[in-house]
């Protein structure tokens, strides 16, 4: 059997640099700066603080472990030990600029500069997404360069930076991303990386529905910005989007749609799902959304990851059966979210796993047949 050129659609390498200053706690961006207070914070965090149900300890650990390396390049390197010669890595850049935690010490443009160099020295592994925020002047431009000067195979979105993905200011870029093909990823699972600032008093209610939006901490206000459903208001103007939704909805709304008995609801109207309001949809799990949007014939394009939620060994029958949905199973893809999955699993653990649960003719569906469509645009010039 030939052997499987693994495609990982979604991983990270940004450095403790591209961060900014309060994105973690107090003064601890600084010193893991340092590469001996890094190691040594990064042995307590592991060894000695019990991780409770907060997701904090986690991830200043896996961040004091990756201030050791000092570029993308480094990162790159250690993520690329991972995988068989040959594999291909859709490497997510994030915009951090705007998430009212201060400024990083290199500044998003100098995270594109450094990752399209990146591109420049690896070539077709490399397959590098720009973050867009609708706050960046000149995003829309910026996005054309990356992707027509320098390569880049793809869009990324993180609305619970601050934004909703239905805000007209990105319009131009999707018109673009629809004409030419070209993959977007949208993360897509409760909590995360998340606005830091105060909140605004417009966002209070849903610009789409009018409903109230009333959770109390950052973290649980911007699930509103991240919901699935929020797309619907893009999918009805660019029903054409090759959309991804990264992490399947997420380890949370995994664990609702398996252990929640839900009320009897409609099935979705097969000609007529632009119709659905967000505000109907709250206590459906987001597994569920996307796989309604996946089936719909209206947005044939629809894709998702299973990226960091499939760390859990319970969601593994269940990724099984989905892979093997027929309405499902052109459109599912192996992600890792390196590095951020360290703070649940190793990335070799995490991929073998996937890979052993699965068999490889599965695998080789959501990690290389799949990826490959989704990879693939027009990458001719405007």
């Amino acid at each position: 059997m030939r052997p499987i050129t693994i495609h990982n659609v979604h991983t990270h390498v940004f450095t403790l640099r591209n961060i900014p200053k309060r994105f973690l706690m107090r003064g601890l961006v600084d010193i893991f700066k340092r590469k001996v207070p890094a190691k040594i914070a990064a042995w307590i965090l592991r060894n000695i603080i019990p991780f409770n149900h907060s997701d904090k300890p986690q991830r200043m650990a896996v961040f004091a472990e990756a201030a050791i390396h000092n570029t993308q390049e480094d990162i790159f390197k250690q993520l690329v030990g991972f995988y068989p010669p040959g594999s291909r890595f859709g490497i997510m850049s994030m915009d951090f600029d705007y998430m009212g935690a201060g400024k990083p010490e290199k500044d998003f443009m100098s995270q594109l500069e450094e990752l399209a160099v990146l591109k420049s020295n690896h070539g077709d592994q490399v397959v590098p997404f720009i973050a867009i925020d609708p706050r960046r002047e000149g995003i829309t431009e910026l996005v054309k360069e990356y992707i027509n000067e320098h390569q880049f195979g793809g869009i990324k979105l993180y609305p619970p930076l601050g934004y909703f993905p239905f805000d007209e200011r990105l319009f131009d870029i999707y018109a673009f991303a629809e004409e030419r093909g070209i993959p977007i990823t949208a993360h897509c699972s409760p909590s995360g990386v998340h606005w830091q600032g105060r909140k605004k008093e417009e966002w209070r209610t849903h610009p789409r529905t009018g409903e109230q939006l009333k959770a109390r901490s950052k973290r649980k206000f911007t699930d509103y910005f991240t919901h699935p459903a929020n797309y619907y208001w893009v999918l009805d103007k660019f029903p054409n989007l090759k959309i991804c939704f990264a992490h399947f909805g997420g380890a949370p709304e995994w664990d609702k749609f398996l252990d929640v008995s839900w009320p009897l609801r409609k099935q979705l109207p097969k000609e007529n799902i632009k119709e659905e309001r967000f505000v109907s949809r709250q206590d459906v799990s987001w597994l569920a959304v996307i796989i309604d949007l996946i089936r719909t014939p209206l947005y044939p394009n629809i894709y998702t990851d299973i990226s960091y939620t499939a760390y859990k060994p319970r969601y593994l029958p269940l990724i099984k059966i989905l892979v093997n949905n027929d309405k499902l199973r052109n459109f599912i893809l192996y992600g890792s979210d390196y590095y951020m999955v360290l703070m649940d699993e190793s990335e070799r653990a995490f991929s073998i796993t996937v890979r052993g649960f699965l068999g490889e003719d599965d695998y080789r569906q959501i990690a290389e047949t799949n990826p490959k469509k989704f990879f693939q645009f027009n990458s001719h010039k405007e």
